[in-house]
């Protein structure tokens, strides 16, 4: 491929981390705007190895953990900020810990279906904190869609922009890794094709949705949002009675 074409994603990070900057958005969302710029950075690196086999292997992977670390805080960032008004709720703070888990067990299940092809107990830790990362980010946009729908918000916000760019991008990853794993290495330029594209436009929507001034959103109707946690609460109540 192309090494013009290979690094078009990190051109516009480049230029996402100077909107970033000009809107100030690491006050309001610091773990995205750590990402973004370790993303920067990360790209950077591995072009100035990239002729340099065993060092770009290294910085490949290495980058690679960083780029999931981030990721998940930054949904856990997400996840804060779309519930700070709900904080008083005492099972909404068991949220992010129980995507984690379902997370962790779509990775694990995924992995015991098709082992992934790499060496080593570490990078297979890699691989496997990547997949679940890529799980809690689907979830996460799929909750905040509907939790924006719920309470009739404005979709211009950006906790969506940057969950529907994770959630794109997670969606095509995990979908394009099991043609690979389906057929093998003749898939390899494909793959890496539509990762190519896929990351282009997650950075596109972010950019899309942070070129617009985000309004102050009020927070949830209080009578609504106490009916809802009391009909979710008799289910529960249900449930564990039938235990």
């Amino acid at each position: 491929m192309n090494l013009v074409l290979r690094y078009i994603p990190l051109g516009l990070l480049a230029l996402l981390l100077c909107l970033l900057l000009r809107r100030r958005t690491y006050k309001v969302f610091p773990c995205f705007f750590v990402y973004v710029a370790f993303a920067v950075a990360a790209g950077v690196a591995r072009f100035v190895v990239h002729n340099h086999h065993d060092v770009f292997y290294v910085t490949f992977w290495l980058t690679d953990a960083g780029y999931a670390l981030l990721g998940a805080l930054a949904m856990y960032e997400l996840l804060r900020k779309v519930l700070r008004d709900l904080a008083d709720i005492w099972w909404t703070h068991l949220i992010f810990p129980a995507v984690v888990a379902m997370g962790v067990g779509l990775s694990i299940w995924r992995i015991y279906v098709v082992p992934p092809q790499v060496h080593g107990r570490l990078l297979l830790l890699i691989v496997t904190g990547e997949i679940a990362v890529r799980f809690v980010q689907i979830l996460v946009f799929v909750g905040l869609v509907a939790f924006i729908a719920f309470f009739r918000f404005r979709w211009r916000q950006h906790p969506l922009g940057i969950a529907a760019g994770f959630g794109f991008y997670s969606t095509v990853a995990l979908l394009s890794t099991i043609k690979f794993s389906d057929f093998g290495t003749g898939f390899t330029f494909l793959w890496g094709v539509i990762s190519l594209v896929a990351y282009s436009v997650t950075v596109l929507i972010w950019i899309g949705f942070f070129s617009v001034p985000q309004m102050e959103e009020p927070p949830p109707d209080p009578e609504l949002v106490a009916r809802y946690i009391a009909v979710l609460e008799q289910y529960l109540g249900v449930l564990r009675r039938n235990r």
